[in-house]
């Protein structure tokens, strides 16, 4: 799967994006929860979830908590990375490349 990275003022990965037209929201989340030691803490509701929810799944890696979000509702694109923003940490990395391998 195409991503679209977005560093940090230190070049570090902090975020990144991904189309969703072509995965939705559940198929996201179940990307999520097939990376190893992944804990889902919230996933989407299951009626109208894109009406209601611009964050729509989070969950921890190793003591880091990460959200997914679509920004307005209604974007093209999820916006995945740490609750805190602007942060690196490896676990990010692999998270991307769960998408990555997709």
């Amino acid at each position: 799967m195409k991503t679209y990275p977005i560093e940090n003022e230190q070049g570090k990965l902090h975020a990144f994006e991904i189309d969703n037209f072509r995965i939705g929201r559940r198929g996201a989340t179940k990307v999520i929860a097939g990376v190893p030691g992944v804990v889902i803490l919230r996933q989407p509701k299951k009626l109208f979830s894109w009406f209601r929810e611009e964050v729509f799944c989070e969950f921890e890696l190793k003591g880091i908590c990460f959200q997914i979000d679509e920004p307005y509702g209604d974007n093209s694109r999820y916006w995945i990375g740490q609750k805190e923003e602007g942060s690196w940490s490896p676990q990010l990395d692999i998270i991307h490349q769960a998408f990555l391998s997709v």
